[in-house]
C-alpha cells in the first residue's frame, strides 16, 4: 500500500503523537503501508520552505519506505533553485502561499516531469482556528491548469467528495486521494462517477487518523483488482 498524502513535523493548531521519522515509519507499517510520500508540515507556514525541506530530506535519507516530497512556493525569488532540488513530486499550497494556479510561475514549474501535488486544503474549513481561516483551492483553478498542461500529472490532495468528482471528470490528468472523501462505502460510491485509474490511497497522516483511510479501502465493496489499483497500482504507474 502506497500512501501519497503524509506529512511530518509540527502544526501550530494541533499536537501530533508522531514527531520523528522512526515513529512515522513504525506507525505506517503497523497500518499496512509499505511506502509513503512525505512532506514537511512546517514548510507550509515557514517563510522559506527549503529550511524544513532540507531537514526532512536528511531525516528520510536512510528510510527507503518514506519518499520525501518537496514544497515549492513559486512566489519566492529562489523557486527555480528550490525546484531543482525536488525529487519525483512537488507539493503546492496556493491558498497558504497566496497565489492563483493561473500564475505564469505555476505554468513554468509544471514544465518538468515531476508530479504536481496540489493541497486543496490542510484541514476542514469548519475546524480551522479563528486565527488562520484559509479557504480551499477552487477546483476550477486546478481544472483550468490541468487542461492547459495535459502532459503533466496533477494530484489533488484533501479534496471533498464533490470536488474530487468534478476534478477527475473534467481533467483525466488529475488524480484524487481518499483522505477527505467521506460517504457510505466511500470507494464504491466514488467509483460510480470517477475512473479507478484516477483514485489514490492517501490518509493525510498525521492531521487525520491513518486507520480511517485504511478502513475506507479495506471495506470497499469493489473487486480485488480495483482495490490493488488504488492501494498501489496507480501510484506506481506515476513514479
Amino acid at each position: 500500500m502506497i500512501d501519497v498524502n503524509v506529512s511530518l513535523g509540527c502544526w501550530p493548531f494541533q499536537r501530533f503523537a508522531i514527531s520523528t521519522a522512526a515513529e512515522l515509519t513504525e506507525h505506517l507499517r503497523g497500518e499496512g503501508i509499505t511506502q509513503a510520500w512525505v512532506s514537511a508540515m512546517e514548510s507550509v507556514l515557514y517563510p522559506d520552505p527549503d529550511i524544513y525541506d532540507d531537514l526532512l530530506f536528511e531525516q528520510l535519507a536512510d528510510i527507503d519506505m518514506l519518499r520525501p516530497v518537496k514544497t515549492v512556493n513559486p512566489t519566492l525569488p529562489n523557486w527555480r533553485e528550490s525546484l531543482e532540488r525536488a525529487g519525483h513530486a512537488i507539493k503546492l499550497y496556493p491558498n497558504y502561499h497566496k497565489y492563483r494556479l493561473d500564475d505564469d510561475r505555476v505554468m513554468a514549474l509544471c514544465e518538468t516531469d515531476r508530479i504536481v501535488m496540489i493541497h486543496m486544503r490542510i484541514d476542514d474549513e469548519r475546524n480551522q482556528s479563528s486565527l488562520l481561516q484559509v479557504p480551499g483551492v477552487h477546483p476550477h483553478e486546478l481544472i483550468a491548469l490541468a487542461q492547459r498542461r495535459p502532459d503533466t500529472t496533477f494530484v489533488a490532495l484533501c479534496a471533498y467528495r464533490a470536488e474530487a468528482i468534478e476534478l477527475a471528470t473534467c481533467a483525466p490528468n488529475i488524480l484524487v486521494d481518499l483522505s477527505f472523501v467521506e460517504l457510505l462505502d466511500t470507494v464504491k460510491n466514488l467509483l460510480e462517477q470517477v475512473s479507478a485509474e484516477q483514485v489514490l490511497f492517501g490518509s493525510h497522516t498525521p492531521m487525520l487518523y491513518t486507520r480511517s483511510a485504511v478502513l475506507k479501502w479495506q471495506l470497499a465493496d469493489v473487486s480485488e483488482r480495483i482495490k490493488q489499483q488504488i492501494a498501489h497500482g496507480n501510484a506506481q504507474r506515476m513514479q
